[in-house]
């Protein structure tokens, strides 16, 4: 008899000791999840932030686009602008040309005419 209640004793204990382990890994279990849980938060804020990141990476290249559109613009009107500057250029140089012949004329005109009244001066002197 005594050995009978012992021997369940002693099933009593193991089957207490396997029970108490099936509740360790449950606890084991739940902390995990618990990790999880916090691991899958900070997944989650590491997401919501580059979300954010990209976000204003976007605003960013909007406003460079912008700006690239802005000076493209202003680099066409500049453009436009040297163009016309230099068919204004042209057009002075060759007025300039011409007017350099026509003061050459001239001058060679006049030089031409005070030469004939020298003569004629001279020609009253002799």
């Amino acid at each position: 008899m005594d050995q009978l209640l012992i021997e369940r004793l002693h099933k009593r204990n193991e089957v207490e000791n396997r029970f108490s382990e099936l509740f360790e890994e449950v606890m084991l279990s739940n902390k995990g999840i618990a990790k999880k849980s916090s691991s899958e938060e900070s997944l989650r804020r590491v997401v919501t932030q580059l979300r954010k990141e990209l976000g204003e990476r976007d605003a960013e290249i909007k406003k460079l686009k912008e700006v690239i559109n802005v000076r493209n613009k202003d680099f066409e009107k500049l453009n436009d602008e040297i163009i016309s500057l230099t068919i204004e250029n042209n057009l002075t140089n060759r007025k300039l040309a011409e007017l350099e012949v026509e003061h050459n004329k001239l001058v060679s005109r006049w030089v031409a005419k005070v030469q004939e009244e020298v003569d004629r001066l001279n020609a009253g002197f002799v």
